[in-house]
């Protein structure tokens, strides 16, 4: 399923991605806005092999792990099987500079989307995700390697089981 695009947003998305010199907290928040957009909105799963390293370990729950950049992908693509029409809205983000080549911020979003594929939870089963029934949360960090800023750690919480083990479709 491909994306409905609006070439306007998807360009001005694009730009701050592709022009990413994070200088204040703010440059971050508006970076990662555009960058979590072009991924799950836009579909633009390869701009993970940019901005993520070998060495990336996110932090999920229960002690799950998931470590490098083809583990990253590989997760990313799992989810947008389930859901192939998932956009990402932000409920807010914040960012602190810890050094000229290092920060930290915190993101809060909901996805919108359809369960039409089967996941790691069961099978397809058409519940819709909303603001009103699931929230997420990660922290990541950000450190300059060798000129790009990449994500170097990451810590997430997602609602996904919670949400899929409850009896209602909607």
């Amino acid at each position: 399923m491909l994306p409905k695009r609006n070439n306007e947003e998807f360009q001005r998305l694009l730009n701050i991605v592709k022009r990413a010199d994070l200088q204040t907290p703010a440059d971050v928040e508006e970076f990662f806005v555009a960058y979590t957009k072009c991924i799950w909105d836009y579909k633009l799963v390869g701009l993970i092999y940019d901005h993520y390293t070998d060495e990336t370990v996110i932090h999920g729950e229960n002690g799950v792990n998931i470590a490098g950049i083809d583990a990253v992908v590989h997760h990313t693509l799992e989810r947008l099987y389930t859901l192939p029409d998932m956009r990402i809205n932000f409920s807010g983000i914040h960012a602190s500079k810890v050094s000229d080549d290092e920060f930290k911020f915190i993101q809060m979003t909901y996805p919108e989307g359809t369960f039409t594929g089967p996941c790691q939870y069961g099978p397809a089963n058409g519940k819709k995700l909303s603001q009103d029934n699931i929230m997420n949360m990660c922290e990541c960090t950000v450190k300059k390697i060798d000129g790009v800023w990449k994500i170097t750690e990451e810590w997430g919480l997602l609602g996904y089981k919670k949400f899929l083990s409850q009896g209602s479709t909607n």
